[in-house]
């Protein structure tokens, strides 16, 4: 097992992509601490995550015979971060060897009629998040000499797309962000990197569907138009596996670099 013993904190890790992330980590023998909101946000137009979801992913982790903490977190406080990340240090041996920026939102909503609470809410937990995130965790690897951290962008990132101004805005940064950090860490052994999704079919598109009243077949159709690998459908373990690569010691050279997980979509797309 060549992550045994180490600690991740991953954001958003209740469910989709983060629980995803969060076994791979602990098939590898990581303990891990999933953070997650717990409660609805009122821009968001699908449920978020709830305790029960959280306790749940917790005790599905636990049962990998790794160490696996819940922990109620708004990554757009810095508060609500600062208190989680206290708490991390206490019960996890005062060390964090991987953070996993993965706590996001999305809704679909042209410029022209967005309102200000939609577009703060979006930047908030996809890029504040990060920031505060790093902000709080990166200080103690650079103490301990020794760091990954992984946050998830997105094809949106890469480019953009209609009606989600607020978010491409958000991964983009994400990317920017990171490229920066890696610059300024790479001298206390600290790898920062990116994984930028293609459409995967998470709690989060599904509600999305549910919410614009699109069967779940004909949504996913239409959101993953343009793939090249159109009968291979990406799932969490598909980025899960991508992220757990950027954890272990074979990813010690890579930083600042992002991998795209999309069926080949932003090639397709130019």
């Amino acid at each position: 097992m060549k992550l045994k013993d180490q600690v991740a904190v991953i954001t958003g890790g209740a469910r989709g992509n983060g629980l995803a992330i969060a076994k791979a980590l602990a098939a590898e023998g990581c303990n891990v601490v999933l953070a997650d909101i717990c409660e609805g946000i009122d821009s968001v137009p699908y449920p978020l995550s709830t305790k029960e979801t959280l306790d749940a992913a917790v005790a599905e982790v636990g049962g990998m015979g790794v160490k696996a903490l819940g922990i109620v977190c708004d990554v757009r406080s810095a508060a609500s971060v600062q208190a989680m990340v206290d708490e991390v240090l206490a019960k996890c041996g005062g060390k964090i060897d991987i953070l996993i920026n993965n706590a996001g939102i999305t809704s679909l909503v042209p410029v022209a009629e967005m309102d200000e609470a939609t577009w703060d809410d979006t930047l908030d937990t996809h890029l504040k998040g990060t920031f505060l995130c790093s902000h709080h965790v990166v200080p103690h690897m650079i103490e301990a000499h020794s760091g990954k951290v992984v946050s998830i962008s997105s094809v949106g990132g890469q480019r953009g797309f209609g009606m989600g101004s607020h978010y491409c805005a958000a991964k983009h940064g994400i990317i920017g962000f990171s490229k920066s950090l890696a610059m300024e860490v790479a001298d206390h052994n600290i790898n920062v990197n990116v994984v930028c999704p293609g459409t995967v079919w998470t709690d989060m598109m599904s509600g999305l569907a549910e919410y614009f009243g699109m069967e779940q077949d004909e949504a996913k159709e239409q959101f993953c138009e343009g793939h090249l690998f159109k009968d291979r459908e990406i799932t969490p373990d598909d980025v899960a596996q991508a992220v757990l690569w950027l954890c272990l010691p074979e990813s010690r050279n890579v930083t600042g670099n992002m991998i795209t997980v999309d069926s080949g979509w932003t090639a397709a797309a130019g």
